[in-house]
């Protein structure tokens, strides 16, 4: 059969005619073919290389195969086309993408394997090349061999510290309610996605402030002031030679890519793309260039993909530049969902668009959903004791996975001790928590206060009873009572009857960190190290001897590497008034987190004891899998997030948005159900087993919440006859009616 239209295939597929093959054009007119194949035949169709065009799009929805596919293909070719690894570059999305690819990679060769993260490409280009970029980009002012790359957080720290300055010495942002914290995250997140939607930087607040519906002088005026704080603050950096997330891509883009001299991209002769669909336009524009050169180029695409649009992924962007022949291939296979999943996913996006819609789901799909919990902790224990429930039918912890709309500290929390008691762990792939509240690191910014002069820091009695209480195995009563003998200096000698009191033993380990207080003030004067030397030298010298010290070890060495990168970038930019160290101190007391090595990935994704608890991006980008479902807090906002901030907006700075456009709130309706009916679809596509869904009336902070996703989803599975609980909710017809009219219907548009 040949069917000239893409809407006519789709039709051809719901009334499950099979054998289907299409002939047409895409938007640039090149002719190309679609073969429609389970597994099996994309894997030997790969691997007989009888393609007449050199790019190969392998097209499939989650859990089709793609990703087994492309490693398969790339194992193919090293083994037995007898092609050498160098000359193959395979990109993908993350560092979850990165331990799938890793272990498949072993092979009898000593020659590189080029295989990595566009970010990760990026970095090492950079570095290579760093001369050519200082050349081409009069900004920068430090003749270094390389650049520094700035971590998250000493940016994040960097730009928080700019914005309080032109707070408090120019009045900026006063009518904007955000926290400095939450304004500088903000204009960060600017900067990444204009270098990765390749918009110029000085766009960014004309952009932001034509897409308002209201305009003022007033809101001009902070936009301009948004203008000149994101141009000082990539001034600073460029200057000293400086490099963040997005400045990364930008100088990438601006000053290597296209210079003649760089020629590391042209002894690529075949590129494997996995996630292509979540691919900003700056790595694309890298997959455009070097697939003119190679010989042939494997890209593989969700057409239902495009999740990352927050961190740059555009797949109008791709459809529009992707001008060259190519063939396709659809991939028709589900590998860990039933049929069942595939049917509600389609029912529920069919409903959010066209409201009581008559389509039905099959009343025995394995889906529950639970909204009777009126407070949010009763909404937790049912969490909990449904785990408990599912380890008791035998299920191994792996197969279940716990998916949050937002980083849920109580969940975490109670799941954690849950876990504990049942003789489990939980994986989580968030960042870790404080480092501050880790017992094992506190004692260490302790140590480094009282060793170091850092006279703007000050130490709380808190602090101090927390350090004695675990250094000397005593309780909160007894080591409360040395605070008094710790100063700015170190540690004093202890009164007669402190030491009655403590004992002989406690007296015994305070001496001995005492002195080794005293040994290292001495050795100080003679010798300057770096706080991260001195880090290195207090775990392995004092707290090696406590206790289950070892199970630490990751945590000390995440404290370490945040400690060297943070410090290296506020010493390149020059901070007045406080050290980089007494800064860093701060920053630890505060906010700063731990996050996950990659070793540390590998093991836990390795552990069949550990439950998985995650968000849905997070879920759908890491290869994971699960027997059973767990979606928390279903009527929470989080799971239909809002694009638009005070001071941003990922979708106006993009490539394919236009400047002079208003972003309209049926655009933002748009957009953020879109984004949600893709992660949806995702999740159900991964789900083997069953799938329970739970909800409260209120949030988190005490308010009562709604969402007309839950709405959808309760009607739906209310429609199989099983009675739901939940509040009245008959005045919400209306306001569910009035949305969905908004929000724009059409068929995707064929690639």
């Amino acid at each position: 059969m040949i069917v000239y239209s893409y809407k006519l295939y789709r039709k051809c597929r719901k009334y499950e005619i099979k054998a289907i093959y299409i002939i047409g054009k895409n938007k640039n007119h090149e002719l190309h073919g679609v073969d429609i194949m389970n597994y099996t035949e994309a894997y030997n169709k790969l691997n007989e290389n009888k393609f007449s065009e050199k790019c190969i799009l392998v097209k499939g929805n989650s859990a089709s195969g793609k990703t087994t596919l492309a490693v398969s293909k790339y194992r193919n070719m090293i083994e037995n086309e007898n092609i050498k690894s160098p000359n193959v570059l395979c990109l993908f999305m993350n560092k979850y993408q990165n331990i799938r690819w890793t272990k498949d990679m072993i092979f009898d060769t000593a020659c590189e394997i080029r295989k990595s993260s566009y970010y990760g490409f990026i970095r090492r280009e950079l570095s290579l090349y760093w001369p050519y970029v200082v050349d081409g980009c009069k900004e920068i002012k430090i003749n270094i061999l390389k650049p520094e790359f700035a971590s998250f957080d000493a940016t994040n720290y960097a730009m928080k510290s700019l914005v309080e300055y032109f707070r408090k010495s120019k009045g900026y942002f006063q009518d904007i309610t955000s926290t400095s914290s939450k304004i500088a995250s903000d204009l960060i997140s600017n900067i990444n996605n204009a270098a990765l939607s390749l918009v110029p930087f000085d766009e960014i607040g004309t952009r932001l402030y034509n897409s308002l519906e209201v305009k003022d002088f007033l809101i001009k005026e902070t936009y301009n002031q948004l203008d000149e704080v994101t141009r000082y603050y990539i001034t600073k950096l460029l200057c000293n030679g400086v490099v963040d997330y997005g400045l990364s891509f930008y100088l990438y883009n601006n000053y290597l890519l296209h210079d003649s001299r760089y020629t590391s991209i042209n002894n690529i002769k075949y590129l494997i793309v996995d996630d292509i669909d979540e691919a900003s336009p700056a790595e694309q524009e890298l997959i455009f260039k070097i697939i003119n050169n190679v010989d042939r180029a494997y890209l593989f695409y969700n057409p239902k993909g495009g999740l990352h649009r927050y961190y740059g992924a555009n797949t109008d962007y791709l459809k529009s530049k992707l001008n060259v022949e190519y063939n396709e291939i659809t991939l028709d296979n589900h590998f860990c969902c039933n049929d069942d999943f595939i049917s509600l996913a389609n029912v529920i996006d069919n409903r959010a668009h066209i409201p009581y819609m008559e389509d039905k789901i099959n009343e025995n799909v394995p889906a529950s959903i639970d909204m009777s919990s009126q407070l949010r902790p009763q909404m937790v224990q049912k969490i909990l004791l449904k785990v408990e429930e599912l380890l008791n039918e035998g299920l191994i912890p792996k197969e279940i996975a716990i998916i949050c709309p937002f980083n849920d500290f109580i969940i975490s929390f109670e799941l954690q001790k849950k876990a504990k008691k049942l003789g489990i762990s939980v994986f989580e792939t968030s960042k870790k928590d404080r480092f501050i509240d880790n017992e094992y690191l506190h004692p260490l910014i302790v140590l480094a206060v009282l060793c170091n002069d850092y006279k703007s820091i000050r130490l709380t009695k808190e602090d101090y009873k927390n350090f004695f209480s675990f250094m000397l195995k005593l309780d909160v009563i007894r080591s409360s009572l040395f605070y008094p003998f710790a100063c700015e200096n170190g540690l004093k000698d202890l009164s007669a009857d402190i030491e009655d009191r403590v004992g002989d033993v406690a007296v015994g380990k305070y001496n001995e960190l005492k002195q080794w207080i005293e040994n290292y003030k001495v050795n100080l004067i003679k010798h300057k190290g770096s706080l991260g030397e001195f880090f290195r030298n207090a775990f392995s010298k004092v707290l090696v001897i406590l206790p289950k010290v070892k199970e630490h070890i990751g945590d000390y060495i995440s404290l370490y590497e945040s400690c060297e990168s943070f410090i290296n970038t506020l010493d390149k930019l020059q901070f007045k008034g406080k050290s980089s160290e007494e800064r860093f101190i701060e920053f630890i007391r505060g906010e700063g987190s731990g996050f996950y090595s990659m070793n540390e990935i590998q093991e836990m994704l390795l552990k069949d004891n550990s439950i998985v608890l995650t968000s849905p991006y997070t879920y759908l980008t890491s290869n994971l899998s699960s027997k059973v479902q767990i979606w928390t807090d279903i009527n929470s906002n989080m799971w239909c997030r809002r694009n638009v901030g005070e001071l941003s907006n990922s979708f106006v700075l993009k490539s394919n948005w236009n400047v002079d456009d208003i972003y309209t709130q049926k655009k933002e309706n748009n957009n953020v159900y879109g984004i949600l009916m893709s992660v949806v679809n995702g999740l159900l596509r991964k789900c083997r087993g069953e799938l329970y869904i739970y909800g409260s009336e209120y949030s988190l902070s005490g308010f009562n919440q709604e969402s007309i996703f839950a709405d959808i989803l309760i009607e739906i599975l209310s429609e199989r006859g099983e009675k739901i609980e939940r509040e009245d909710d008959s005045d919400k017809v209306d306001e569910y009616s009035d949305f969905v009219a908004e929000y724009s219907d059409g068929d995707d548009e064929y690639m």
